[in-house]
């Protein structure tokens, strides 16, 4: 049996990248997380923050978590430069980056060997002088195995540099002059200018590099051969320029495979050449369909957009003879994208391909839009043949539920990365049911949104990423799959540490966490916090709150702070309440059903707060009518730091025969052993 890697180590070797390991971001899978989870947690550690103590003392025990808020001064002086405002909007002087790649690559997929050149347009939008720019090399993580990313040409504003000596670059640290060059220290270079980039200035990079894809088990990228052949997925490719921003300049953070990315937003047009017969599905549009693609396939992928029907573009008995013969064996590929913040792709000469069409509500308003949808997969892969139905199922939906796909096609690649997300491009393994196979592309598809078209920080935020998107997920898979209770696989890895000391704040970068905290404070807890946020606020002005914050936010560089205050502004109501414990603490919700007092015409309910984190109380009432009355008791009720219980009177007909707190779980409740009563 494979051994099962969620988040890392990262420190390879390549003993440690074979063919028994495999490695898997800690997303939905429930199964491989909760077993890590549960082995890592026993025995149980005792609770941080103790429960409130039963009695009168209890009744009235204070609230420490509930307070505010206070943002880092690096934000609070960009709300104050007005590149922020204090209502989660952009400010009126927001700015952030320019930068447009032109990149011309080829790949040997025997050798797996990648050899590239770009050409890099990088404008100042910021008010500060730039002295030199950080560069990300993300292939070094993998040094180890691969030999890493070899630069071999690096120019700026037309003048060659040359790599610093130890001496030099230990003389620029220390606060020494530094002289047009780079240096390299992990998967991070910093490159002095010749000149000072001033406001409003841009300057021109040019870069040669080459590097081998690594093996199967490597994180979000890899060659694998299986099912009859080779497929590459090929992430994390080129020197990119890292992210400059208002808040905290630089963003140096060093790629350690646990964290994922933050990333300017640029245009690119890349090529890819690679021997004729091999597929390609990345990032962006084909630009020369008439110079790579047979007139079979190109028919058909015009057929494809006219119909809601799913289009076998290269059948089984095509396979690695989609393209032309091109010149000496090889085709070049052409690929335009704009507004993205990544390009990525996948390759294989053993590819099938389907394609349909997602009809999506316009970006701009009124009526409706398609966008192409694309399936690339092996013979074989289980139940991959339906693909590009759930993609398109996928993008649809989550086109209604938040706001409409900005870009132009969306495919689906099937290879040896078992779940991950780059623009128009999404990396999917082979899950063995094709309810799993559905929600790992629906996740994927959903990175579209956050943080493809939201572009946050997601190493140092990573909630507002898979978190988000876990919140999304089951929305879909409800929606899709329809299982009997959707909320139960995130429900259970957070509950098996919730309180403990194993368990990490939504807000600790995710660098600094292990594994199964990853899972749970990324992806599962902030997954379940959103919905306890929205069955606060109700439906209506939680959905209009996330569209406000999507749409004001939209290719640009949002912080936690932003998405508080955007809440906040929709919801017309404060939440630090909310915000504080939930994100800031690993303190638990667990409210308590204390008395029932059955009377004529009503029953009495008493509820107490027994936990650390308030939460509104969302009580049923059985009758022996089987009438089944609702009744809410607000948050306000709550949050007086004397209130611990309340009493409230539910009007019904009949007999109470039950109550029930929550019976819907829409609340993260630790003990659900005090929420329901019976006579």
């Amino acid at each position: 049996m494979a051994r099962v890697l969620i988040g890392g180590p990262w420190t390879f070797s390549p003993q440690a990248l074979n063919a028994e390991t495999t490695l898997i971001k800690p997303v939905r899978y429930a199964a491989a997380l909760a077993a890590v989870l549960v082995s890592a947690c026993a025995p149980v550690a005792e609770p941080i923050i103790a429960p409130v103590p039963e009695g009168a003392a209890g009744a009235t025990a204070p609230r420490p978590l509930v307070q505010p808020v206070q943002p880092p001064q690096e934000y609070t002086r960009a709300v104050q430069g007005n590149s922020r405002s204090a209502n989660g909007a952009p400010g009126s002087r927001y700015w952030q980056q320019g930068v447009r790649y032109s990149i011309e690559a080829s790949l040997e997929p025997e050798t797996r060997q990648l050899t590239g050149k770009e050409r890099i347009v990088y404008r100042n939008r910021s008010p500060n002088t730039l002295p030199y720019v950080v560069f990300n090399l993300y292939q070094n993580l993998f040094r180890t195995a691969t030999g890493g990313l070899n630069l071999t040409r690096l120019t700026a504003g037309g003048q060659a540099l040359t790599e610093y000596t130890e001496q030099a670059t230990a003389t620029v640290l220390a606060g020494g002059q530094a002289q047009p060059g780079y240096f390299v220290r992990g998967t991070l270079g910093r490159v002095y200018l010749p000149r000072p980039l001033a406001p409003g200035d841009s300057t021109v990079f040019e870069v040669e590099w080459n590097f081998r894809v690594p093996p199967n088990g490597a994180p979000r990228t890899a060659f694998e051969d299986a099912l009859g052949g080779r497929v590459l997925a090929v992430a994390q490719w080129y020197p990119q320029i890292a992210t400059y921003d208002d808040v905290q300049g630089f963003d140096i953070t060093p790629y350690t495979g646990q964290g994922e990315f933050y990333l300017e937003y640029g245009d690119f047009d890349y090529t890819l050449t690679l021997p004729a017969g091999w597929l390609i599905g990345g990032t962006g549009t084909l630009q020369n369909p008439d110079q790579v693609l047979t007139p079979t396939v190109r028919q058909r992928l015009d057929q494809a957009m006219r119909t809601d029907s799913v289009v076998r573009v290269v059948t089984a008995a095509e396979l690695g003879r989609g393209t032309v013969a091109g010149q000496n064996g090889r085709v070049t590929w052409r690929f335009s994208a704009r507004n993205v913040r990544d390009v990525a792709f996948a390759t294989s000469n053993r590819y099938l391909w389907d394609a349909t069409r997602a009809t999506i509500p316009a970006p701009t308003g009124g009526g409706t839009t398609q966008v192409a949808v694309h399936s690339l997969y092996r013979p074989g892969a289980p139940h991959w043949e339906n693909s590009a139905r759930y993609t398109d199922h996928a993008v649809e939906f989550w086109s209604r539920e938040l706001v409409p796909y900005i870009y132009p096609q969306m495919t689906n690649t099937e290879g040896p990365v078992y779940g991950m997300e780059y623009p128009m491009v999404i990396f999917v393994g082979r899950p063995q049911t094709a309810d799993e196979l559905y929600e790992v592309s629906a996740h994927e598809v959903g990175h579209e949104w956050f943080p493809m078209m939201v572009g946050q920080d997601e190493a140092a935020f990573a909630f507002m990423d898979e978190g988000f998107n876990t919140f999304y997920e089951r929305l879909a898979v409800a929606d899709f799959v329809r299982p009997q209770d959707p909320w139960a696989q995130p429900r259970q890895p957070y509950l098996t540490i919730a309180g403990q000391r194993a368990e990490a704040p939504l807000m600790k970068s995710a660098d600094q966490m292990t594994d199964f905290q990853m899972g749970v404070a990324a992806y599962y807890k902030p997954g379940l916090v959103m919905r306890a946020l929205r069955a606060t606020l109700g439906d209506e002005t939680f959905d209009r709150a996330m569209r406000t914050y999507s749409n004001e936010w939209q290719l640009k560089h949002p912080y936690p702070w932003d998405f508080f205050n955007t809440v906040e502004r929709v919801a017309g109501r404060d939440l630090d309440w909310f915000w504080y414990p939930w994100f800031y603490t690993t303190a638990t919700n667990d409210l308590a059903i204390a008395r029932v007092t059955p009377g004529t015409g009503s029953v009495s309910v008493t509820v107490r707060d027994v936990g650390q984190v308030p939460s509104p109380a969302f009580l049923v009432v059985t009758t022996s009518g089987g009438q089944r009355v609702r009744q809410t008791i607000p948050i306000e009720s709550f949050l007086s730091p004397s209130t611990r219980e309340v009493t409230v009177n539910v009007p019904i007909t009949g007999t109470a025969t039950r109550v029930d707190l929550d019976p819907e779980y829409l609340i993260p409740d630790v003990n659900r052993r005090n929420n329901a009563w019976t006579p």
